[in-house]
């Protein structure tokens, strides 16, 4: 394999969580209450239970090659050419899951917080920060991984504590006011984004220590990350409302603006934008290193790390052609993305399944 290191199942389900709460602390909860108002947080528990089936679906699948990522027994089960066409559809899916955080965080450093600096050079940091993770290795991130975690989740939850006092459970009512179509169309979005990402992670499943426990850390790294969203968007929900929530373009950072503890501890949405770059950098770090893991399989190379600079390069420029502005990243996302998504991580995986369960693969060696 490309990948000469191993991780453990812990570490898998650690990166998992990261990487499913990444991107989608900040963007998922303002789609959502689009689509759902005040019903986002139930959307989202239909969701996560249809992600469960996805995760039944890459077990099954990845359970089946344990020794293989995606791009290799994907040559196996449909043949050199539509194989390598699987592998591509892939890596495009992968790499517009790069250049996506590349630019969400670029821009909102440019707009928050640096304002004078041009949005190219802070994507070109942010590029040489994930690229030198990357040469780095995968146990090298996994191992940060393990340290951030728990203090992720731990400042998270202090702010949530500390906004108690501005919710109003009243923001949750009526339920369903507008039956149950908008909750459906937005449980499709939350599947959408993030969820069918953690297709990605069939790319990593055979470098775990133990496929085994791995597979069992897909569920629960996926549950945790969902979890926390929906936790998230609850929050959002409480202290915004839905007209300040759907007025916000970053509800997640600017609630903390509300926090108010005896006019000593105030505006903790510095907590937010850190907990944020910090999920964002382990999501953005795993897809480049699964886009470099797809493209040298493609290319038949027997190592990452040439591929890392040029593509880093394009990187810089692509992100910001891919999305130019935010009303175009909100209607990439809710329209686009979705039929995209879902015909790459469950049609194609479903089909390649169904071959390979006819085709009686993985073959048994001959005694």
């Amino acid at each position: 394999m490309l990948e000469k290191g191993q991780i453990s199942s812990r570490q898998f389900g650690v990166l998992l969580c990261l990487y499913t709460i990444g991107n989608a602390i900040i963007y998922s909860p303002p789609q959502l209450i689009f689509m759902a108002k005040q019903d986002a947080w139930l959307s989202i528990i239909v969701g996560l239970l249809a992600g469960m089936l996805l995760i039944v679906l890459y077990n099954t699948l990845g359970g089946k090659f344990p020794n293989l990522n995606f791009a290799q027994y994907s040559e196996q089960i449909l043949g050199r050419f539509f194989g390598k066409l699987a592998a591509l559809a892939a890596l495009s899916f992968v790499y517009i899951s790069t250049l996506y955080p590349l630019w969400g965080i670029s821009d909102f450093l440019a707009t928050r917080m640096l304002s004078k600096t041009p949005i190219e050079v802070i994507i070109s940091i942010t590029v040489i920060m994930v690229a030198f993770s990357v040469i780095l290795g995968l146990e090298t991130i996994s191992r940060v991984s393990e340290i951030l975690f728990p203090w992720t989740l731990l400042f998270l939850f202090l702010v949530i504590l500390m906004l108690i006092p501005q919710m109003k459970p009243t923001n949750f009512l009526p339920i369903l006011e507008e039956g149950i179509k908008p909750t459906i169309r937005g449980s499709v979005q939350f599947l959408s984004f993030p969820l069918t990402a953690v297709f990605n992670f069939l790319m990593l499943l055979p470098y775990a220590n133990n496929v085994s426990k791995a597979k069992n850390a897909y569920y629960l790294g996926t549950v945790i990350g969902g979890t926390v969203i929906w936790i998230v968007t609850m929050t959002n929900i409480a202290v915004l409302g839905v007209s300040l929530a759907l007025g916000s373009i970053y509800p997640t950072y600017d609630m903390a603006q509300k926090i108010n503890i005896g006019d000593f501890l105030q505006r903790a949405e510095a907590i937010i934008a850190i907990i944020w770059f910090v999920t964002q950098y382990f999501y953005t770090v795993i897809n480049f290193y699964i886009t470099t893991l797809i493209l040298a399989q493609l290319l038949g190379l027997k190592e990452t790390r040439p591929l890392v600079l040029p593509i880093g390069v394009i990187s810089v420029p692509l992100a910001n052609v891919l999305i130019p502005n935010i009303p175009y990243s909100f209607t990439f996302t809710n329209k686009v993305w979705p039929a995209y998504a879902l015909t790459v991580t469950l049609l194609l995986p479903l089909l390649m399944l169904l071959i390979a369960k006819l085709r009686r693969m993985p073959k048994k060696p001959e005694t």
